[in-house]
């Protein structure tokens, strides 16, 4: 439960044995690779990289799953496991040039299923402009005869067709105007006038917003226009049809697809890991940054391989640039999910996941505090665990229901709470001897005293973290910074809680003077250094603040208790079970939903803001090495 120790490694291995060597770091997966710099008077090339080539068979991989999830798309269950492989069967390169083969096809099909699609909606489209001239029996690119001129064309909906047509024979006597079609929006005419009228007659009607048609290019009549339109559909469709079968008789090569593109990524992976390296004519030379417990195993490989290697401590220098990986217990490893929401620690602080976990657990156990509620949450964490098969976070967060579901439990015991005050409402509706379950605390009846505990493990929690901070500075052999830094501040807390008592002010005095005279220690002059520690007094409103936020402990307990309590009295109004029932499980759900995220934020937020206030130094990277890292498979080592 610590921060693992970590060695700085650098490596002069010979040139050939460079992609056998990175493959072999890979499978270990214990060394995170750094950019390996010459020194200032020597110039080294980097090793020569295929990963824009390897990138390019990733995405065409990728895109050929994308294709496959489109067009023949299989059910999957919430938070179902990946596949399994194994390892060997996973670096079996001999099928990835045949998979790449078939990722070609898919993206071909895939393009001319589109380009079918396309066509198809051109070709509706043309089908639906067509269909309100269905009814004129003659050719859309008909102009006239040798006397007349004709042209077809859209009126607005709005306009006045009388005042229209009387217009058009007043300035063409001749002319005639048919409507072949109307709707709301416009009106589909057709317009025959004599040639040497033709042009005063379409002035007349452009009056009233006539435009001319864009169809007026095709040669058929718009009956068979459309019939010609819809057998292309039917061809397009049939054609798209015959394309969507090709690309479902391909879907059995998705698990195939799927170990080619994870394999492709390790192959990204090593490749940028390769351009990290310095080369000669017949050596390379890498650096990065092992964990200590692993080094064994490291160097028997890079034996294996002829190489010339050291492993050295990281100087004090190079703290900010050392990877982080914490060891954590079963118990502790949970809160990695808090923890790596904040920040990990720096190479050089402390580990705090087991230093939050009982705070953090007793916090949102205070909170939550339902034994129902807590029941739920245990059994929910033990079913993810056995039944599913989680990865990262979720594995995070299955441990943690675990671990809250029992501190919920244990305080809603204590608090005399099951789905709130259920016993007692269900015991008075059902006619039977009143029930009250046993209870440390009433919360609801005590909230005084609720109020006062919150602020005194508030307190507990500040000065458990001072203490942190204290171990950690005398670990860095900075004494004399921990006892006037924590010690002083304890000595005046200590004074304040005397004095209150009614024992004197004076251990009060001394230790305000003890932070007046040590506060400002870094300043240059006299004045500097008193006015620092005579400031350094106005941090007591902090600490009186970080107290009063642990006031959230009461304040998110009475709303569940609440909520809870105004659920069982709804559900006995109406005095039949079967309703009650129904009322208790919507009721209680939301209760649960609802405060299950506000407790989880407000206990990570108390360890944010006021624990890790006291001694927590952020800032680390995580440990990143060199390894296997999937997305659509789960590779083990040997075959199931």
């Amino acid at each position: 439960m610590s921060i693992v120790k970590m060695k700085k490694l650098s490596v002069i291995a010979p040139r050939s044995e460079k992609d056998a060597l990175l493959k072999e770091l890979m499978l270990l997966g214990c060394v995170e690779l750094s950019q390996a710099e010459a020194p200032e008077d020597i110039s080294l090339p980097r090793a020569p990289s295929r990963a824009e080539e390897r990138r390019d068979e990733q995405a065409r991989l990728q895109r050929a799953l994308e294709v496959l999830d489109q067009y023949a798309p299989v059910k999957s269950k919430l938070f179902a496991p990946l596949d399994e492989v194994s390892r060997d069967r996973f670096l079996d390169d001999s099928e990835t040039e045949a998979r790449l083969r078939t990722a070609d096809e898919l993206i071909g099909l895939d393009s001319r299923i589109r380009r079918i699609q396309s066509e198809s909606a051109r070709e509706r489209g043309v089908e639906e402009s067509l269909i309100p001239w269905q009814e004129l029996g003659l050719p859309l690119n008909l102009s006239g005869t040798a006397a007349t001129a004709c042209t077809i064309g859209t009126v607005p909906g709005a306009a006045d067709m009388r005042a229209l047509e009387a217009a058009l024979a007043e300035a063409a006597p001749e002319a005639q105007l048919f409507t072949v079609s109307s709707s709301k929006e416009q009106h589909y005419v057709f317009l025959l006038a004599l040639k040497d009228e033709y042009e005063a007659a379409l002035d007349a009607v452009r009056a009233f917003g006539f435009a001319q048609s864009s169809l007026k290019t095709e040669e058929q009549t718009p009956e068979a226009a459309i019939r010609s339109a819809r057998a292309r559909l039917d061809a397009l469709a049939q054609e798209e049809q015959d394309l969507l079968n090709e690309v479902k008789a391909l879907a059995a090569e998705r698990p195939g697809l799927k170990i080619a593109c994870d394999l492709t990524a390790t192959k990204i992976a090593r490749e940028e890991a390769g351009e990290k390296l310095l080369t000669t004519e017949s050596s390379v030379c890498l650096t990065g940054w092992v964990p200590a417990p692993e080094a064994e195993k490291l160097t028997d490989a890079l034996d294996r391989y002829g190489c010339a290697w050291e492993l050295e401590e990281p100087a004090e220098e190079d703290t900010p640039e050392v990877p982080i990986k914490l060891k954590n217990s079963v118990l502790t490893k949970p809160l990695m999910m808090v923890t790596e929401m904040y920040s990990l620690p720096s190479y050089d602080g402390v580990d705090p996941n087991p230093l939050i976990t009982p705070w953090f657990c007793a916090f949102f156990g205070i909170m939550y505090a339902d034994m129902g509620y807590g029941i739920i949450l245990l059994v929910l964490g033990l079913l993810a665990t056995k039944f599913l098969k989680l990865r990262g976070t979720m594995k995070y967060m299955a441990g943690l229901l675990k671990l809250c579901g029992i501190t919920t439990f244990i305080f809603g015991f204590l608090f005399g709470s099951l789905f709130g005050d259920a016993v007692p409402v269900l015991s008075d509706m059902l006619g039977l001897k009143h029930a009250e379950l046993w209870s440390l605390i009433d919360p609801l009846k005590q909230p005084m005293v609720m109020l006062i505990g919150s602020l005194a493990i508030g307190a507990v929690h500040l000065i458990v973290g001072m203490a942190i901070n204290a171990v950690m500075l005398i670990r860095d052999g900075k004494w004399y910074d921990a006892l006037m830094d924590v010690g002083s501040w304890w000595l005046l807390f200590a004074g304040i809680a005397l004095g209150a008592l009614g024992k004197g002010w004076w251990v009060a005095i001394a230790g305000a003077l003890a932070l007046i005279c040590t506060q400002g220690r870094g300043k240059p002059t006299f004045f500097g250094k008193f006015f620092g520690g005579l400031y350094s007094l106005y941090d007591i409103t902090s600490y009186l603040g970080d107290i009063l936020s642990y006031t959230r402990l009461m304040a998110l307990l009475l709303a569940g208790s609440v909520i809870a309590s105004v659920v069982n009295v709804l559900g006995s109004l109406t005095g039949s079970i079967a309703a009650f029932i129904i009322i208790f499980l919507i009721g209680h759900i939301f209760n649960m939903g609802i405060n299950i995220i506000g407790t989880y934020v407000h206990a990570a937020r108390l360890q944010y803001l006021e624990f890790f206030g006291k001694f927590y130094r952020d800032g680390g990277r995580p440990f990143a090495p060199l390894s296997i890292r999937t997305k659509y498979v789960e590779v083990i080592k040997e075959e199931q």
